[in-house]
């Protein structure tokens, strides 16, 4: 699907189409990950940045995948691309609520970990990049990207 949108004048709201925020007390999600709602009701932002060069320069056209692990599955809970200027906000992501983050003596609930996987094709592929998401805050991950050597697969 990335390498469709790659070769085509389709933007990416064609591709990925689902909203970007989810209001408070809604989800998106299966009925098994309400639990995870549940638990987690507080909501944080994050933001990732993609460059080349040692962040010199954005780099456009980026897939980045945000997923969750819960209760041994894996959710995706975000599919983007990033703009021009390298990046794609707005993600809003369950958190501990920020009463229990104040008060970690008391609480049993860990913070709410996210996994963040970048693609493109002329570089390397990062997976599974850990992020932290706190309640009310937006989180901010500058991602550099390594671009590969040698020739493609597709070319």
């Amino acid at each position: 699907m990335y390498r469709d949108y790659l070769n085509s004048d389709v933007s990416p709201d064609e591709i990925y189409p689902q909203p970007r925020t989810v209001p408070r007390g809604e989800t998106p999600f299966r009925d098994e990950y309400e639990e995870y709602i549940r638990e987690y009701p507080g909501r944080g932002t994050l933001k990732v940045q993609i460059s080349v060069a040692r962040g010199a320069f954005p780099l456009k056209n980026v897939l980045v995948d945000v997923s969750q692990v819960w209760q041994g599955v894996r959710y995706s809970l975000y599919n983007d691309v990033t703009d021009i200027s390298g990046i794609v906000d707005n993600m809003v992501l369950p958190a501990r609520s920020i009463e229990s983050t104040l008060n970690f003596e008391d609480s049993q609930i860990p913070e709410a970990e996210y996994l963040v996987t970048i693609f493109h094709p002329d570089f390397q592929e990062l997976s599974d990049c850990s992020v932290i998401i706190h309640d009310k805050t937006e989180t901010i991950l500058p991602i550099s990207l390594v671009p590969l050597t040698g020739e493609r697969e597709d070319g």
